[in-house]
């Protein structure tokens, strides 16, 4: 009996040591490479919705901009700080491409194409995607400073990561749990483009992933570096990093060196990381 009481605690005074140290191993992976200290889905959704008239109105004026001013300080006339402010906003951006109607169409990837050629001016406010940066100081306090620093973090698998609101002027298809964006033309022979003959051109369809939760980090960003959760059926949560799919985006790069067709790269290069 001796003998099998003392097995039991020489095994014990062993295992104590091996499970604390996998124990704190694993704590360290969770901190480094799971744990995600931005704020909840919940919590972002919970102020959405409680301002969203604010929210609908900072994304009017933006679009109803003149496009023939200077639209960097756009955010200081009238009372769009106050705005801003109640509604927790730090600033406003919209992304390529841009989403006309019927956003899914050679026809419609033609036209886009044709207005950035010819518009010096192309409405990119007006059709394009926003990205919402929420604030964590007001802006009205430091109009010339951005602040967005408790949405933002770092991680060791992925970089760079932040986190937002995004906003699309006409309603995404998601197919297989993926957001499709706009078709684009893009060069013939652009990799896992389609070349239309009756057209004669070739059309890009790209995707991001749509996600139930942002609450934690998922596997992968996809191939655009950002994943996303639907709030409602043209706002969406986004969760951008900035190392995912470098070496994706790279290899388009060299592709993008021999093609000329810049509009149909940029989809895939993506402002996304501003």
């Amino acid at each position: 009996m001796t003998d099998i009481k003392s097995f039991y605690i020489n095994a014990f005074r062993w295992a104590l040591p091996i499970l604390v140290i996998v124990s704190f191993g694993w704590l360290i992976y969770y901190r480094l490479w799971i744990w995600n200290p931005l704020p909840s889905d919940e919590k972002m959704i919970e102020h959405f919705q409680a301002h969203r008239a604010d929210f609908e109105e900072a994304v009017r004026r933006y679009r109803t901009y003149p496009t023939n001013k200077d639209t960097s300080f756009w955010y200081k006339e009238g009372d769009t700080l106050l705005l801003f402010k109640r509604a927790g906003i730090d600033r406003i951006n919209d992304l390529v491409p841009m989403w006309l109607p019927d956003p899914y169409t050679v026809k419609t990837a033609i036209l886009s194409n044709k207005i950035v050629d010819e518009s010096g001016h192309p409405p990119f406010a007006k059709f394009s995607s926003l990205q919402i940066t929420p604030a964590t100081t007001p802006r009205i306090e430091h109009p010339d400073t951005m602040d967005d620093s408790s949405y933002r973090t770092y991680s060791i698998k992925f970089g760079f990561i932040w986190k937002g609101y995004y906003h699309t002027p006409e309603v995404p298809r998601i197919e297989n749990g993926e957001m499709l964006w706009p078709l684009t033309t893009v060069g013939k022979g652009f990799p896992e483009s389609t070349f239309h003959a009756l057209e004669g051109v070739a059309t890009l369809q790209s995707s991001s992933p749509v996600l139930s939760t942002l609450n934690r980090f998922p596997d992968s960003f996809g191939k655009m570096g950002c994943v996303y959760r639907r709030i409602e059926p043209q706002w969406f949560l986004r969760m951008c990093a900035g190392r995912a799919g470098i070496s994706y985006h790279a290899y388009r790069l060299v592709n993008f060196v021999f093609d000329i067709n810049i509009f149909g790269d940029i989809n895939i290069i993506s402002f996304s990381y501003l």
